[in-house]
């Protein structure tokens, strides 16, 4: 089971520089991202100058999370960590990214916000459809 938002304080690193390495090259996690295996003792939150998350996530999740630099810029304007948002919640990002991407536009923060509510389900976060926006493919919204 994939960790939750109320113990990310305490969670060290485990994985070793090989584990990483493997991560990074099935996961796909562009390497401009610069991703760095913490110390042994360093908590995975709060820290400085980077953005840490579980690799048990991914597994969790039952899906590929596209790593990039838009997920990064949509989990840090919430001030939320990758592991406290439940997996619907990554794949609407991923798949408003993807769409943009489909249309050769960038993605946009703000056009984000203007579909997507960031909200609590439970113990965790997630984005939902903003209720009176139309739908990003024109048709109603199931969730």
């Amino acid at each position: 089971m994939a960790p939750g938002k109320d113990n990310i304080a305490e969670s060290v690193s485990v994985p070793t520089q090989r584990q990483l390495d493997k991560f990074i090259q099935e996961y796909r996690i562009p390497l401009d991202l610069n991703p760095v295996l913490p110390t042994k003792n360093e908590i995975i939150y709060p820290c400085q100058g980077k953005f840490p998350f579980y690799t048990r996530v991914c597994n969790f999740a039952n899906y590929r999370v596209l790593f990039s630099r838009f997920l990064i810029r949509v989990l840090r304007y919430f001030w939320v960590h990758l592991c406290q948002v439940n997996p619907f919640g990554l794949s609407r990002i991923n798949h408003f990214e993807i769409s943009c991407k489909a249309l050769d536009q960038k993605p946009d923060l703000d056009v984000f916000r203007y579909f997507h509510e960031f909200i609590t389900a439970g113990d965790w976060y997630t984005f939902t459809h903003r209720k009176g926006v139309p739908s990003l493919l024109g048709m109603k919204d199931p969730a």
